[in-house]
This record gives structure tokens, sequence and C-alpha cells, in this order.
């Protein structure tokens, strides 16, 4: 009987000498770790986002199936078009009267082609435009005596953005 127990014996000690060996190994490589979970885990880090890259704005499509945009320019308000084909953005001379602009005094010696064919513009900068808090300042423009209905929103504005998405129902800008 003592001769069945010597094996075992033997047995459990090799056993507990083998993790004795590997007890320095496991302990360099695993932290331990508290059992009780802490009671207000950390908030999740997240990348720094400044107000300057959450500016975005919806560009509505309207029942014509054109993309419109309703923009504080100069402070006052102007209803636009929205015209991806259109170079800069492109004012009547009544939007241009209302945002400040002294039509009267404008200098007409840029050639536009329109859609009603050649005319002369008059090159102005809008100090201010904003778009449901998306703003641009210094912005190119030109100012059209005839041969538009409606102000257009043109590439000189939509090129100084971040960029834009265009979706079925909006075109979405982006700061």
């Amino acid at each position: 009987m003592i001769r069945a127990i010597f094996p075992a014996i033997a047995l459990f000690g090799a056993a507990a000498l083998g993790i004795v060996a590997l007890r320095g190994t496991v302990n360099d490589s695993f932290d331990a770790k508290p059992a009780v979970a802490d009671p207000e885990p950390a908030a999740p880090k997240f990348a720094e986002v400044t107000p300057h890259q959450l500016r975005t704005a919806s560009l509505r499509k309207e029942g014509d199936g054109h993309y419109w945009a309703t923009a504080r320019v100069n402070g006052a308000v102007v209803k636009f078009l929205v015209d991806t084909g259109a170079t800069m953005i492109s004012l009547t001379r009544r939007d241009a009267r209302k945002i400040g602009v002294d039509t009267d005094k404008l200098v007409r010696s840029v050639d536009v082609r329109t859609a009603a064919g050649r005319v002369k513009a008059g090159t102005v900068y809008i100090e201010k435009i904003e778009i449901d808090g998306v703003v641009l300042e210094n912005v190119q423009a030109v100012v059209l005596e005839e041969g538009l209905e409606y102000s257009l929103l043109g590439m000189s504005f939509l090129n100084r953005l971040e960029g834009w998405d265009v979706t079925p129902g909006a075109i979405i800008i982006h700061q």
C-alpha cells in the first residue's frame, strides 16, 4: 500500500514544483485586477472636436427639383438657387442692393455667360455669408444687371467649404 502511495506523492510533488516554476512567468505576463468593479467607470476618451468642425447646414431640394439656400449676407436675408455650374456667387441687382452694394457705382468689367446669353457683371466681395451656422468671409461674387431671376450660390462659396454631400433631398455642406 505504501508503494502505491509513493508514486502518487511523487507525481503530486512534481506537479506542485511545475506550478511554482511557471508562477514567475505567468505573473510577469498578466496584471492582477481587483475583483470589485469600479463604481464609476471612466468616461470614454474622444478626440477633441472644435466647434469649427461641427458646422453643417442643409440646402434643401424643393418641389421644383432645385436645391435652395436661405443665407444671411452682410446681415440681409437672401434666397439662393444652388448652382454647381456657376463659377461664382452671382447676385441679382436687387439682392446686391439689399446687401449694401452700390450698384450705380459698380464697374462692370467681367463677361459672364448665362442661360440668357453673355452679360457684363461687376465683381464684389461679400464680407460675410452665413447659412445655418456655416460662415464664410470675404467671398468673391459677381453682380448681374440682367439675366438672373434668382441669385446663384456658386462654386466661389462651395469650394471654400471642408466638403459637401448631395443626397436626394438636400446638399449637406460642412465647414
